[in-house]
């Protein structure tokens, strides 16, 4: 993996047999648009808010060593669906040294999150 990599991050419950195609293609668009490399997508498909997060972890991990500068996120909800640990997690995100990048939706300005 190269470093200063750009990550998508994505978290579903219940499983989606699609992966969360639809918001995956929407920020593979996105760092397109901003001139970013091509995301690497780093999936909890079927994992609970509540429980162990492994591609999480791995994307904080990759965060920690370098390899991973910027993360886009669809919105904090697929950290967790309460917002106090959805920002809890997206500080951690930030504070490990990248950035995170939020489309709040399709046709929304650019913000970080």
């Amino acid at each position: 993996m190269p470093k200063n990599s750009t990550a998508i991050y994505l978290r579903c419950y219940p499983e989606d047999r699609w992966e969360m195609m639809s918001h995956r293609h929407a920020l593979e668009s996105l760092a397109d648009r901003c001139g970013l490399a091509r995301p690497i997508l780093y999936l909890d498909n079927g994992t609970r808010s509540t429980e162990r997060a492994p591609r999480l972890e791995h994307l904080l991990a990759d965060i920690a060593a370098g390899w991973v500068d910027t993360v886009l996120i669809p919105g904090t909800w697929v950290f967790a669906l309460c917002p106090t640990t959805a920002r809890t997690t997206a500080d951690r995100i930030r504070t490990a040294g990248a950035h995170l990048i939020e489309m709040t939706s399709p046709r929304a300005t650019l913000q970080a999150a």
